[in-house]
């Protein structure tokens, strides 16, 4: 047997102990992206990553940390993409489809700064993903306080530098929803790009539904609380916008993920949805639609779920195995090692549906194919 057999066999080996396809992943990105990558006018704004008087790593922006981390929590090194790799082989997912961290918290700031750094991620993402592609993809963010920068860069980022995914936040940008008029011709570029739109929450942003209860979302001490509110209920409010707000009416062709939220939220907010539209004296003034929100939901929508949530089986129940993608969130303070074996131990739910939720849906969600 010869030397390339053997890799051949040995490659076959390691292929067939992949269990996963991560759907969201992130990364924490170089600091090169800011003083290589972001344009020079804006570089005076932020060095990226840094060590704060605790000595913990932060996105520094102005001097003010985003998000507002309580002391306690210092985010991870940024990793090479070698090191990701190693990553995967010992969790034994076969790719990840990731997304920015600081970038995503940029999404929230003034509007040229936001728009600046998405260009410069998704250049820089491409080439970080471009030292193993089979196995590194990602989902390129916009900003949309400038719609036609968005379009435009969507159109790069997918035509040009190989995105599998747009994103955006759900948070209100410019003080608009995801279902105003104002995004239309984003929607329509997106579905003509032919790739999933993916909202996607983070803490930090002033306007998050309840931050003012505790204090204004800047304040660590509160940031507990923020983390709880903010992605499920930014992604439910996100979920109305499209669904009842008409957007998937329109766009019959656009798939969208609501991500990082967990997923047994959605069997009882899609009901609460249906349930107004029915209701004779409330369904009205959801106007322009055909169906039920949770028919849409069923036609063009996902959502992730966190890997060891006991409720997974109550989605399973509520909305399929086939809506739910397996997601991993690392390497964000609140992942961990050894999310597929997690994943692996809820309970009650049959291995056909774990194979869908672990590895089919997310190949179905992005359009992808492996050899």
């Amino acid at each position: 047997m010869t030397d390339t057999d053997t890799a051949e066999r040995t490659d076959t080996a390691a292929a067939a102990d992949f269990l996963a396809l991560d759907a969201d992943g992130h990364v924490h990105e170089e600091n090169v992206m800011f003083t290589e990558y972001l344009e020079p006018e804006f570089r005076r704004h932020t060095e990226g990553w840094a060590l704060n008087a605790d000595r913990n790593r932060r996105f520094i922006v102005d001097g003010i940390e985003h998000p507002p981390f309580p002391k306690e929590i210092s985010v991870r090194k940024p990793m090479p993409p070698d090191s990701r790799i190693k990553v995967l082989n010992k969790e034994r997912i076969r790719l990840a489809v990731l997304f920015p961290s600081a970038a995503l918290t940029a999404g929230y700031m003034e509007p040229g700064f936001a728009h600046a750094v998405m260009r410069a991620y998704n250049s820089w993402m491409a080439d970080w993903c471009g030292h193993d592609p089979d196995r590194l993809k990602f989902a390129a963010p916009v900003a949309l306080y400038d719609i036609d920068d968005a379009i435009r860069e969507a159109q790069r980022a997918v035509g040009t530098l190989g995105a599998v995914a747009i994103s955006v936040r759900p948070n209100p940008a410019g003080g608009k929803r995801l279902d105003d008029a104002s995004r239309e011709p984003f929607f329509s570029a997106v579905e003509e790009l032919g790739v999933p739109l993916v909202v996607h929450e983070s803490t930090g942003d002033p306007s998050t539904a309840g931050a003012d209860r505790y204090g204004g979302i800047m304040v660590p001490e509160s940031y507990t609380f923020h983390h709880v509110v903010s992605h499920p209920f930014e992604q439910m409010m996100a979920m109305m916008a499209i669904l009842c707000g008409g957007v998937l009416e329109r766009h019959p062709k656009l798939k969208v993920g609501f991500f990082e939220a967990g997923c047994s939220w959605a069997p009882y907010w899609l009901a609460r949805l249906d349930d107004h539209y029915e209701h004779p004296k409330l369904g009205g003034y959801m106007t322009g639609l055909t169906m039920l929100p949770s028919e849409y939901f069923e036609r063009q929508c996902v959502v992730t779920c966190d890997p060891g949530d006991p409720t997974i089986p109550l989605a399973v129940q509520g909305i399929g195995a086939h809506k739910i993608l397996f997601a991993t969130d690392y390497p964000h303070f609140d992942s961990g090692a050894g999310a597929v074996n997690d994943f692996l131990e809820v309970a009650d739910f049959p291995d056909a549906d774990r194979r869908r939720i672990l590895w089919n849906n997310t190949l179905d969600f992005y359009g992808m194919e492996l050899p």
